[in-house]
């Protein structure tokens, strides 16, 4: 089902009408935020903002990922989407009343995600 309202957000994402120009590629491009949130809302799926520091830190993986375009996402917050009975999620990055770059979320990013909310931090290994 995610993959489903993914595509739906892609092919808005592509639609002429929401390009600012027609040189941007397809992860510079946004919706209304109303696009995504209605097809998450409408397949029983969960639209949820995120904090300030969970924002910063998907800044981060988004720079570091090789398949996202390089530099920051657009906007100053974001926003995950997860359907039900699907284990992944969709980030969107906000820029004022737009969701922009998209950033598939797997379930081990979701559980770095909710560690963060969460202040906690697990130390992996023997350290130096």
């Amino acid at each position: 089902m995610l993959k489903a309202a993914c595509l739906v957000v892609f092919a808005a994402l592509s639609a002429p009408s929401q390009v600012a120009s027609a040189d941007q590629n397809l992860t510079s491009r946004c919706v209304d935020i109303s696009v995504p949130r209605n097809e998450v809302v409408a397949r029983n799926g969960k639209w949820i903002e995120l904090t300030p520091d969970q924002w910063q830190f998907l800044r981060g993986v988004y720079a570091m990922d090789s398949e996202s375009a390089p530099g920051l996402p657009y906007g100053d917050k974001a926003a995950l989407a997860q359907i039900a009975g699907n284990s992944d999620g969709l980030v969107f990055f906000i820029d004022g009343d737009k969701a922009c770059t998209p950033m598939w979320a797997p379930p081990e990013l979701l559980n770095l995600i909710r560690e963060v909310a969460t202040g906690g931090v697990n130390h992996q290994g023997a350290g130096l």
